[in-house]
């Protein structure tokens, strides 16, 4: 594997365990804990995550 598409690989990886990790954290009770503007903060950034990650995929797909 290249270069470049081995750091694609380990950048998509490391996303989606920080996504899966964010999206365990707003579905938990540890999230009433803090302030509801934050909450909504971190589940715009969950969709964020996941509108990048699935960029990183379809990259992965179509690289020859």
């Amino acid at each position: 594997m290249n270069d470049f598409k081995e750091r694609l690989v380990n950048e998509q990886a490391e996303l989606e365990e920080k996504l899966n990790k964010l999206n365990a954290f707003n579905d938990s009770e540890l999230v009433k804990g803090i302030d509801p503007i934050q909450q909504q903060i971190l589940i715009i950034q969950a969709g964020a995550m996941h509108t990048y990650n699935e960029c990183l995929k379809a990259r992965l797909k179509h690289l020859k």
